[in-house]
């Protein structure tokens, strides 16, 4: 069974056994069948294949080894295997994802998919990446509000759709495609927000966000908006390369996009600060 999603702007399938029941955020995704730019395919196998290679690392949630150009990315379930996939980093136009019997109606969950099948890797050399921020909308532009968890992202967003008729397109996560300009698009995974919409705009500009008392806005350059940006990029990067692919990238759509660190309160007078300073800077 095969389904067709364009996500990023880029044609993705993926051939299933099964998906999980219908799903309105993964359906403002779905798309007709084409020439896809990324296909996946997922495989129940038992025994359970084993990674190969050299192991790279593991986070949290990952485990990743390269044996030559291939690289094995591991998402384990509590105490025993999860979903395996296999790709070649030099092109991710086609890969594989192995699920074990019990696994697979877990991990093909609405909740877990994307993450399974390791979409954030394969879209890297498609010239997309994703972040963890708070994308809104204002006069046909992208603001992206960044920051941990509990900061206040959530929070500046709806006070930008109070005050000046902001929409809010994803309330947790943001697709950024570098690719003939560089545009932030809605994806189909957005935390616990429940705030999803399938739209993309030009980026307009990168807000990093820090609690304060006071409000204060000013622009990052150089290494400074480098790092505010990849830090907060959903990305494991463990395997080789990725983390190059990934800042060059930052560094190409640091070059069109603005980056500001904002010190703010949860009120108003937040967003009359950063309104005037996007507005100077000619970003809205």
């Amino acid at each position: 069974m095969k389904k067709y999603y364009c996500i990023c702007k880029k044609l993705i399938s993926i051939d299933a056994q099964s998906f999980p029941g219908d799903s309105p955020v993964w359906a403002q995704f779905e798309a007709d069948k084409g020439d896809a730019d990324i296909s996946i395919e997922c495989r129940i196998c038992e025994p359970f294949p084993e990674m190969q290679g050299i192991i790279c690392g593991a986070e949290t949630d990952y485990a990743v080894s390269v044996d030559g150009d291939t690289v094995y990315r591991a998402l384990p379930m509590v105490k025993s295997h999860g979903a395996l996939t296999i790709y070649r980093p030099a092109d991710t136009s086609r890969s594989v994802t192995f699920f074990t019997q019990k696994s697979y109606p877990i991990m093909m969950d609405n909740r877990y998919m994307w993450s399974s099948v390791s979409l954030a890797q394969l879209m890297l050399p498609k010239n997309v990446f994703f972040l963890h921020s708070s994308f809104i909308s204002v006069g046909g532009k992208a603001i992206l509000f960044l920051a941990a968890s509990g900061v206040g992202k959530s929070t500046q967003a709806a006070l930008w759709q109070e005050h000046c008729g902001a929409e809010i397109i994803n309330g947790d996560k943001s697709g950024i495609l570098v690719e003939d300009g560089v545009f932030a698009c809605g994806v189909p995974f957005c935390g616990t927000s429940g705030i999803c919409k399938n739209r993309s705009f030009p980026l307009g500009a990168i807000v990093l966000l820090s609690q304060s008392k006071t409000n204060g806005v000013r622009r990052l350059t150089g290494v400074e908006a480098l790092q505010g940006v990849l830090q907060n990029v959903h990305l494991d990067l463990l395997a080789p390369d990725e983390r190059r692919r990934c800042v060059d990238l930052i560094i190409k759509l640091l070059a069109d996009v603005p980056v500001y660190a904002l010190a703010c309160t949860p009120d108003k007078e937040a967003v009359i600060a950063l309104e005037k300073e996007l507005r100077n800077g000619g970003v809205i």
